[in-house]
């Protein structure tokens, strides 16, 4: 998609479909609103209110402009109360107008930027004008490789973002087109791990994910490593191991290396660990039918690692990040591990499998030790973990479990910024005695209540007391989308990527002064 930025009279901008937002607490709908209104004789202002239109959050309205415009239609959309508009909203927005787009056949569009204050921080409207081109570029996904019969939709290949000169005062030329161009870049990132969660599990095997990760490396000038089955038993990653056995598709460990010329050796490391179960039957704990059909996605947090490894690399964000994956398959067949099991991990330590279903957490604790022996500043892992998270959260939110309380403001910082949804969940030490168990170090499960604690516990206990920064986010909810919404498609959404990059990026401006 071409993004630019337009400055001229919004009744000369040249676009199939023209896009304002407006608020639901400001009674004359803002200048940009009543300028359309004036140029059409007052009849948008007349098809709202047929629509019953009050610009509450996510309302619309779409409106053919049979003169008085240059562009042929006219939405309006509504960002509910000024108070609450921040760039998620504009995200959103942009969104809608790309969906909105295909439905209607429209390859070029405008958008008007709304600023909630004027004059505004430079940084809020740098901020505005990026989740303006993520959410355009996201709002056009579509995952159609398999559709034989259906022809593609048109997707919008021209975008303008318009705003009057006055409401950014202060604010650069270079630092808006800068916005945009980083937009569209994490935007990619994101498609690129919707791809990967969306593709069918046997066509995105291990292996297939290893390759994926080895096109991508080329590209993107990334450092790259893959460890096939007689490395990880070099690596005496028993548990990674374990839960591959009963598969016929062979497990890869992806590691890859994000190092700039320009960031130093004894510079802080980044190490970002993502499970990557391409497809969880639950093995011989055997999931039911309705809650096996979505677990072509448990390696959502391996997607969101590969995503921001991509990003970070385009960017050139100058820090250093690896990125580890474990690619395995969990199956059920004669040689599939069995409930009461004992693996030992590369760690030394010796686990009691008491439920083959709970095998993310093995794959994890083998891969957090392997990262360890880079000798990490700070470790966050990435996973589709629990049930019980959804349950706690439901389908929109993630959880954070973070017990420094440094990292947990610099991940909600980051979080924050990128609009992804998290919550700070707990990690309640007394939940320990539940994995132990009477012929192992631990056993892989825990209670019932509590079960998303107890396997952050469970990773905790692999991470070690000597690394302070350690972070488990559990995004097993919003991995999927079951339905279209803003610039969200359903099926996989690419969750995790933004808040990676956006933490990543801080890290890089403030290790200089923390570390």
């Amino acid at each position: 998609m071409k993004l630019t930025l337009f400055t001229d009279d919004l009744r000369e901008v040249p676009a199939d479909l023209l896009a304002v937002g407006v608020f639901s607490d400001e009674p004359d709908r803002g200048l940009a609103f009543s300028h359309l209104n004036a140029a059409l004789d007052g009849v948008l202002e007349q098809a709202c209110r047929d629509e019953r239109f009050r610009g509450e959050a996510g309302q619309s309205v779409l409106f053919n402009a049979a003169g008085g415009l240059a562009a042929r239609r006219v939405l309006v959309y509504g960002f509910g109360e000024r108070r609450l508009y921040d760039p998620e909203s504009a995200r959103r927005f942009a969104g809608t107008v790309s969906r909105t787009c295909r439905t209607a056949g429209a390859a070029s569009a405008a958008l008007v930027l709304t600023i909630r204050d004027v004059p505004a921080p430079a940084e809020r409207i740098v901020d505005l004008v990026q989740a303006l081109a993520e959410g355009s570029e996201l709002g056009s996904y579509a995952f159609l490789p398999y559709r034989t019969k259906d022809a593609e939709p048109t997707r919008l290949k021209d975008l303008r973002v318009c705003f009057a000169a006055e409401d950014v005062q202060g604010v650069k030329g270079a630092m808006l087109r800068d916005a945009l161009a980083r937009g569209q870049v994490v935007a990619s990132a994101v498609a690129g791990a919707r791809d990967l969660v969306n593709e069918p599990p046997n066509t995105l095997t291990p292996t297939a994910f290893a390759e994926a990760a080895k096109k991508m490396a080329k590209t993107a000038g990334l450092g790259l490593r893959i460890l096939g089955p007689r490395d990880l038993e070099r690596q005496r990653m028993g548990l990674m191991l374990g839960v591959a056995k009963g598969s016929e598709e062979e497990p890869r460990l992806i590691h890859l290396i994000h190092e700039p010329e320009s960031v130093g050796k004894k510079a802080p490391l980044l190490t970002l660990v993502g499970k990557g179960l391409t497809f969880d039957s639950g093995g011989l704990s055997l999931k039911d039918t309705e809650n096996m059909l979505p677990m072509k996605s448990d390696m959502g947090g391996a997607a969101a690692v590969f995503g921001a490894m991509k990003a970070l690399a385009d960017l050139k964000v100058p820090c250093r990040v690896h990125g580890i994956i474990g690619a395995v398959e969990n199956m059920p067949d004669g040689r599939a591990i069995r409930p009461s099991d004992v693996l030992r991990s590369r760690k030394g330590l010796t686990v009691e499998v008491v439920n083959t279903d709970a095998e993310g957490r093995l794959v994890l604790a083998d891969l957090i030790s392997y990262a360890l022996d880079l000798k990490p500043t700070e470790l966050i892992d990435v996973a589709t973990l629990t049930g019980a998270c959804m349950v706690a959260l439901g389908r929109s939110m993630a959880g954070a479990f973070v017990d420094d309380d440094e990292m947990a403001r610099d991940l909600e910082a980051a979080w924050l910024r990128s609009g992804e949804r998290f919550w700070r969940m707990p990690i309640d030490g007394e939940m320990r005695e539940e994995l132990k168990s009477d012929v192992a170090d631990l056993k892989n499960l825990g209670e019932r209540f509590g079960g998303a604690i107890s396997a952050a516990l469970f990773l905790r206990e692999f991470a070690g007391p000597d690394l302070a920064r350690f972070a488990h986010l559990d995004i097993a909810g919003p991995v999927m989308a079951n339905r279209d919404q803003g610039y969200v498609s359903k099926g996989g959404t690419g969750f995790g990527v933004r808040t990676l990059v956006e933490y990543a990026r801080r890290r890089s401006t403030l290790s200089s002064t923390r570390e």
